[in-house]
């Protein structure tokens, strides 16, 4: 049991950094803050093309998925439409929804999951998003 956990860590690592590193690549700063509270969501400039994510945030949603979905919005949205996006787990509409499933799509890409079930856990990928993400594991597999 311990040697799962420090795989999975290890491997939340190297996914993390990742990200970062896309982010760097496309000149997105990301600000990881611990000093706000609770209820204050990860967010997203895209005038400023920066991030503020939020460790603090009250969601299950993994650190991981959230980052994820807002550089989706600053890669792959139409970042004239809003001065800012804020993350929410139930944004089933327009720009949230197209993150939401961006963020699947990078993720994915970035590393292969064994099954949809362990990509949904892994992530702590919102329940609703499953037949998105069984759509995208087919096309792997």
């Amino acid at each position: 049991m311990i040697d799962n956990y420090f795989k999975e860590f290890v491997l939340d690592e190297e996914i993390q950094e990742t990200l970062q590193n896309i982010a760097t690549k496309n000149g997105i700063k990301i600000i990881d803050v611990d000093d706000v509270k609770s209820n204050v969501p990860d967010t997203t400039w895209p005038s400023i093309k920066a991030i503020m994510m939020n460790f603090n945030f009250s969601t299950k949603v993994s650190y991981n998925f959230r980052l994820a979905h807002e550089l989706s919005h600053l890669l792959y949205g139409d970042t004239s439409l809003q001065d800012v996006y804020r993350f929410c787990e139930f944004g089933k509409r327009g720009e949230e929804l197209l993150a939401h499933k961006n963020a699947v799509k990078m993720l994915m890409k970035i590393k292969q999951p064994t099954s949809v079930e362990t990509f949904m856990n892994f992530y702590d990928v919102p329940s609703w998003l499953e037949e998105y993400v069984e759509a995208e594991y087919s096309l792997l597999s």
